[in-house]
């Protein structure tokens, strides 16, 4: 696994945070308002991008910097070699209209001086910037695509690597949830959809509330990007590799309407879906990391939603990752996949810290202090607007016997 978010720029330094509880959304000023979020330190990755890297990252947008960076810390901590058939994994990066900042800062530059646009924009602009600057740098000749679902893309990208490893197209794969790179046109349109959590700090000294707490009001931008390697339970072994988690499901489904308005239903089927795709009975979940956005509506349909699954049982533990990191949007589920596992082989369920007042008291949410648990069988959710729902399952590998 390889993380980039606001509090860690690599997975131990994310795991230290998860314990924490510790939050990396601050003040910022973005289309001209002051709002919450949560905000690398860097989006470079030349200093520190070994000598060839830096050669092709040079006029490279931010989001494929950081993007081959958590790949390339992926890749080391998995320790894959060409020599083990690495150069045939395939590439999946979760995103789609990544670079929009970027995009704006070249418009800006073109509408003063129209013909001295950088004529590297034409392919620094696309999203398969990040697919084919981490070919080139890590040697990959296997397949290479982009996957858009909006809010949900970490998830979908996850959907598609693990069908193409179960088809037998490839035997691993790199899946790198991108940067969303946002410019003002992007905080300003969410801003006035009521989405995004626009308060001040004189309105809110405190930051604003945690997801499924009274106090919540839109969801805060994070940066940041995350990758994890996955690879057939066979090619581990045979190669003696440490596994982390096993995929167990995963689940993608549309629920039928194009609106930002959340849906109960189609919420609980992408969980039931997930569930059934691993062998999975909903009293055997432990944990679920919830999609958990702070808005009024998505926070009050994940409620619903996760009562129609587990509904009779005590239910799984519940926090939200997005507290603490702001919502990464098309890197969300890919960074929650990577706390998620953290928590499974850490034996502890992160805090949320400001969730003191929770709008569905009947469900087990972790709360502001760390439970220490182990849990074993995990969900995490994804879903976004224009009804793209999705759900993966996690479970401990090696698994235990029944």
């Amino acid at each position: 696994m390889g993380v980039r978010t606001a509090i860690g720029s690599t997975v131990p330094e994310f795991e230290v945070a998860l314990r924490e509880g510790r939050s990396g959304i601050s003040w910022i000023t973005a289309g001209g308002s002051r709002m919450p979020a949560a905000m690398l330190p860097s989006l470079s990755w030349i200093e520190d991008a070994p000598p060839d890297a830096r050669r092709v990252l040079r006029a490279t947008p931010p989001a494929t910097q950081i993007g081959c960076a958590v790949a390339f810390e992926a890749i080391a901590a998995a320790r894959l070699t060409s020599a083990q058939g690495w150069t045939e994994s395939a590439i999946v990066v979760a995103g789609n209209n990544i670079h929009q900042r970027y995009s704006q800062q070249h418009y800006e530059a073109f509408r003063k001086r129209p013909k001295h646009l950088s004529p590297r924009y034409a392919v620094s602009f696309l999203d398969t910037n990040v697919v084919s600057a981490l070919s080139e740098i890590a040697g990959l000749r296997g397949p290479g695509f982009t996957v858009g679902g909006s809010m949900a893309s970490g998830n979908v990208a996850l959907y598609q690597a693990f069908h193409l490893l179960q088809s037998g197209a490839v035997e691993s794969c790199v899946v790198i949830g991108a940067l969303a790179d946002y410019g003002d046109f992007e905080f300003q349109a969410f801003s006035n959809l009521g989405a995004m959590n626009s308060s001040t700090p004189e309105d809110d000294p405190a930051g604003p509330g945690a997801p499924f707490d009274s106090r919540r009001s839109g969801f805060v931008y994070g940066q940041g990007s995350g990758c994890v390697i996955l690879e057939t339970a066979d090619r581990a072994r045979h190669r003696g590799a440490t596994a982390l988690a096993e995929l167990a499901g995963v689940s993608l489904l549309l629920d039928g309407h194009t609106a930002s308005d959340p849906n109960p239903e189609g919420e609980a089927m992408a969980m039931r879906k997930a569930l059934a795709h691993a062998d999975v009975a909903p009293r055997e979940v432990d944990y679920l990391n919830a999609h958990g956005t702070s808005t009024a509506a998505g926070d009050e349909a994940e409620c619903q939603a996760i009562e129609k699954v587990f509904e009779g049982l005590p239910g799984p533990f519940i926090n939200s990752t997005k507290e603490l990191t702001g919502h990464t949007v098309y890197a969300a589920g890919i960074v929650e996949c990577i706390a998620t596992v953290i928590q499974m082989n850490g034996g502890f369920l992160h805090p949320n810290p400001t969730l003191t007042d929770s709008i569905a008291p009947r469900l087990r949410f972790v709360g502001p202090v760390a439970r220490q648990e182990q849990p074993h069988v995990c969900l995490s959710n994804a879903f976004s607007v224009g009804g793209i729902n999705s759900s993966i399952v996690l479970r401990r590998y090696p698994r235990e016997a029944s």
